[in-house]
């Protein structure tokens, strides 16, 4: 397939209907490194608090994968965020706050962001940009903003692994958060309910932040309440890069079974795959995998835990797994189509292309799933699979907060 029917796609794009939507639960602020050759030598990476950090990120430069880690003790996440306080730029952080201030910039006609522990100048961003703050009490931050260190690299700083697709990405080291910021306060839970009355759309995140059985469980019966308060709001979880296959598998346990719809990118996807068939074709620690072997993975995924829509978002294309009852998929296909070119937008490039890495992807999949029902569609038992390659930016060297963006503007725009 050539690109000439993604062009055509593309061009002729109508704005589709956008569902009025919040966002929860997770808001900081980013402190956005460029790494360099000189970073990477300077001393800064050699103290005792940063050898874990300088590990993992070499490995997600050798692997071109985004990655996070999160440091546990306090104390020491302070000083590695003291080393860096004069470096780079700061910017809204945090899934819930990029998703509610680019769907806030999409359009999207009243987006709400829901974040306890939200800081002072992160709600004056948000205000800013024009998104909607329910009152969810006192907070828990007490007017401070958290920070993270956002590391952007670009290839050929150091050399990639064997058959590794060289590209832009980043690396993020943040403070583990309580369990109360990726919770509604008991006391504040009417309140919320009536402000997002008028959703249709909830893309919730920070549940790698609860510790316990009973902070999952206290969050499940969030997520019933609001399903019971608003028979019309339909839930995505978006998740991010952990490790801790406690957390893993509460996750899958308590919260996949009350939403609508799963976010994540494709080393996101491994680690879940990983934890839910521990068999060994699961790519956990970096490389790439065929593009056709990547869709069944996000098919397997879905068929083990009752998913009914799963977004992977990969360098060049994503990939859409539904569960529907009609086989008229434009409008989903359309939502993609729709986020990419939002994000290409948002990242204020030297003009667009679509991805030619994206073409060839998807151009590897029909033979294991047999020929397109039009571009990108395929079905596979009672999954529909929806391919489309990404619009790209030139130019544009930011990767952070990129799949929130095009998954949140994807998920308010696909009319399921």
């Amino acid at each position: 397939m050539s690109g000439e029917p993604w062009q055509e796609l593309y061009a002729s794009l109508r704005p589709p209907m956008l569902h009025r939507a919040v966002t929860g639960f997770n808001v900081n602020l980013d402190r956005i490194i460029p790494v360099s050759r000189e970073l990477l030598q300077s001393p800064l990476f050699s103290g005792e608090d940063m050898t874990e950090v300088r590990a993992r990120l070499f490995h997600s430069m050798q692997t071109c994968t985004a990655d996070e880690l999160f440091v546990q003790d306090p104390a020491q996440y302070q000083r590695l965020a003291g080393l860096f306080s004069g470096s780079g730029a700061l910017a809204i952080g945090g899934q819930a706050g990029i998703a509610a201030v680019h769907l806030a910039s999409a359009g999207v006609p009243a987006v709400l962001c829901a974040a306890p522990a939200m800081g002072r100048m992160t709600r004056e961003i948000l205000l800013g940009s024009g998104v909607i703050i329910p009152d969810l009490g006192t907070g828990l931050s007490g007017g401070q903003d958290t920070v993270h260190l956002v590391f952007e690299y670009q290839p050929g700083l150091i050399p990639v692994l064997e058959g590794v697709v060289p590209r832009n990405n980043r690396f993020i080291v943040s403070p583990v958060h309580e369990p109360a910021s990726a919770l509604v306060p008991e006391g504040s839970t009417d309140r919320f309910l009536e402000a997002i009355a008028g959703c249709t759309r909830a893309f919730l995140s920070g549940y790698q932040y609860l510790r316990s059985d009973r902070d999952f469980a206290a969050a499940a019966r969030q997520l019933r309440r609001m399903k019971r308060h608003n028979p019309d709001l339909k839930i995505h979880t978006e998740w991010v890069t952990v490790r801790d296959r406690d957390i893993i598998g509460r996750f899958i346990r308590f919260i996949i079974p009350e939403t609508d719809s799963l976010g994540l990118n494709e080393y996101e996807l491994a680690l879940l795959g990983e934890y839910l068939e521990p068999s060994g074709m699961w790519s956990v620690d970096g490389g790439d995998v065929s593009p056709a072997r990547l869709v069944k993975g996000a098919l397997e995924v879905c068929r083990a835990t009752g998913l009914a829509r799963l977004h992977v978002h990969t360098f060049g294309w994503y990939v859409l797994i539904h569960r529907k009852e009609s086989g008229e998929l434009s409008g989903s296909r359309n939502a993609l189509l729709f986020a990419s070119r939002e994000a290409a937008k948002a990242a204020q490039g030297k003009g667009s292309v679509i991805s030619p890495d994206g073409i060839r992807a998807i151009r590897q999949v029909p033979h294991a799933f047999g020929q397109e029902r039009s571009a990108g569609l395929f079905r596979d038992g009672d999954f529909f699979i929806i391919l489309v390659p990404a619009m790209i930016a030139a130019g544009v060297t930011r990767t952070a907060g990129m799949g929130d963006r095009i998954s949140s503007a994807a998920f308010v725009a696909d009319p399921f």
